[in-house]
């Protein structure tokens, strides 16, 4: 059974870290969710980051019936059970504890650690060797036992990200849903959304305005793949880069059972301000990286890839209409901005091929 961060007192958590007359100094973050962060530095002169989160000031738990604080959990699990989940993936939690009426979570201070996000300028930009590294990880931790409680979402003591909510977090319709409750990133999504519709193909545009109405033959189509625990926020900000070859993934508010293609869709349209190659090498890679796990971790090859992976062609064709539904409306604002990616790709262009790729797959996997 999982420890209850609820049972644990902010004083106890910093206690245990040698925290305890340590001054909160506050820590700016480009995140938005709207939880709080702060650094703390203890005598030895170690600095640690400690995330303040709630239900009533995160639009995204809310939005993800995040009512247990699903990252809070996550980090009492891990530091039960230490940082390591699968070889040199980790997870760098120090715990968790009750904070009012959300939830404060310590980690090591990582910030000159984690890879930049939507920073062109960033120096010395992501490297296809690091990438590979992170590609490799991701791969293991996707076809090896790494659940932090029970295996399977209907037990009730892990609070799995809800799929469906996943898939519409940032649709039009909950954008409008978003601005009329005045959260401000309503704005920002339903711009892209505006954008998205002026520059996509019609076909491209349909798909994802029945989809973000009616998301259930997607849903049904992502059944018909197995479920593997993935992380559900992958974008390269809650990545970081470690010695001795270690990765480490922060932010587990969005961590879910489903198919890899949810994974891998969103690591894609997510980083692509960063990524230096386009999404085709980068699907390759992937299917390089997992058939080589599952046949080093297991004894059973054949099986074991149906079991986890299943049909990989239709991974593939589903990470084209998960990304575009996730994030249409970034790539849409991408293009009127005329930006050109790390990759060489005109955002433009990135918008239609993503678009004509998602309509392509939709005919081959959507029913109805």
């Amino acid at each position: 059974m999982l420890t209850p961060w609820t049972e644990t007192s902010l004083d106890e958590l910093l206690g245990r870290a040698g925290l305890e007359d340590a001054a909160e100094e506050p820590m700016p973050t480009d995140g938005w969710s709207g939880a709080t962060f702060s650094m703390l530095r203890r005598t030895d002169g170690e600095r640690f980051v400690l995330k303040r989160d709630a239900l009533a000031v995160n639009w995204i738990a809310r939005a993800t019936a995040d009512v247990h604080l699903r990252e809070a959990v996550a980090a009492s699990a891990f530091a039960a059970r230490g940082p390591g989940i699968v070889g040199p993936l980790e997870a760098p939690y120090l715990g968790a504890a009750r904070d009012g009426e959300g939830a404060a979570i310590l980690m090591p201070d990582l910030s000159q650690r984690l890879l930049a996000w939507e920073r062109p300028s960033f120096e010395p930009g992501l490297t296809e060797e690091t990438l590979g590294r992170i590609v490799d990880v991701v791969a293991r931790l996707h076809v090896t036992p790494w659940a932090l409680g029970p295996r399977t979402a209907d037990e009730p003591d892990w609070p799995w990200c809800p799929l469906r909510e996943r898939l519409l977090l940032l649709s039009r319709p909950a954008a409008q849903a978003y601005a009329g409750g005045g959260n401000p990133v309503g704005a920002t999504f339903l711009a892209g959304w505006d954008a998205f519709d002026g520059l996509a193909g019609a076909d491209a545009v349909e798909l994802i305005r029945s989809l973000s109405i009616d998301p259930a033959p997607l849903l049904d189509a992502l059944g018909r793949l197995p479920s593997v625990g993935i992380h559900g926020d992958l974008k390269l900000s809650n990545v970081a880069i470690l010695p001795s070859d270690r990765v480490a993934l922060i932010d587990w508010q969005m961590t879910l059972r489903a198919p890899i293609a949810v994974e891998l869709s969103w690591f894609l349209v997510s980083n692509v301000a960063l990524l230096p190659i386009a999404p085709e090498p980068l699907f390759d890679a992937f299917h390089d990286a997992l058939r080589w796990h599952v046949g080093r971790w297991s004894s059973a090859d054949k099986h074991d890839w149906e079991g986890l992976v299943g049909d990989w062609e239709a991974q593939v064709d589903l990470a084209w209409i998960v990304g575009l539904l996730l994030r249409g409306w970034r790539k849409g604002a991408d293009a009127v901005a005329a930006l050109t990616h790390p990759s060489g790709v005109a955002a433009i262009d990135d918008l239609r091929r993503w678009g004509e790729m998602a309509v392509q797959a939709a005919g081959r996997r959507l029913r109805g």
